[in-house]
């Protein structure tokens, strides 16, 4: 199973429009990780499954979403209520309750991915707003590709391209 995951676009949707029409085939699953701040009737949405930010006021989207593909599930929130920027703890916790294989998050701005009780905890980054060490990158998203053996990440920039140093894989 192949799922894309972006976060943190606030308004802009030519980016998340060019992402679709160059990996939408590619993936068996997109999700977004939250503040869209984009109506989820727009056609620009409608590829994600998508979590409410906590920029996302007035919009319908779930706190949790959640799917299975390839007897793989894959759980998606936005963070600011599991405090992530502090600890992943709450994050875990939720991966076990769910026995969620990867749990994709967003609100920090920052990449970040790390393994946890066999569970993958990844962060895609802000695609339009990023902080933090790699914030030089302008933007990123995620490919997380999950097998019964291994969960292999690879971020991508804005321009489309795979970033070499940030790709990662780990035996399950």
């Amino acid at each position: 199973m192949k799922v894309l995951l972006v976060s943190d676009n606030h308004g802009e949707g030519q980016i998340l429009d060019r992402i679709v029409q160059i990996f939408g085939d590619q993936v068996d699953l997109m999700m977004h990780c939250g503040d869209s701040n984009l109506d989820p009737s727009t056609d620009v949405m409608t590829p994600f499954l998508t979590v409410e930010g906590n920029t996302d006021w007035g919009f319908t989207y779930p706190e949790i979403q959640r799917a299975t593909v390839d007897h793989e599930k894959v759980v998606v929130t936005h963070g600011d209520h599991y405090s992530v920027n502090s600890t992943l703890t709450p994050l875990s916790l939720l991966a076990e309750a769910e026995a969620a294989d990867v749990v994709g998050y967003g609100h920090t701005h920052q990449l970040a991915v790390t393994t946890a009780d066999n569970h993958l905890l990844i962060n895609p980054g802000s695609i339009s707003q990023p902080r933090g060490e790699y914030a030089y990158i302008g933007g990123t998203f995620a490919i997380v590709e999950v097998t019964p053996a291994a969960w292999k990440v690879q971020y991508y920039n804005r321009d489309m391209q795979p970033i070499e140093e940030l790709a990662f894989d780990w035996q399950r």
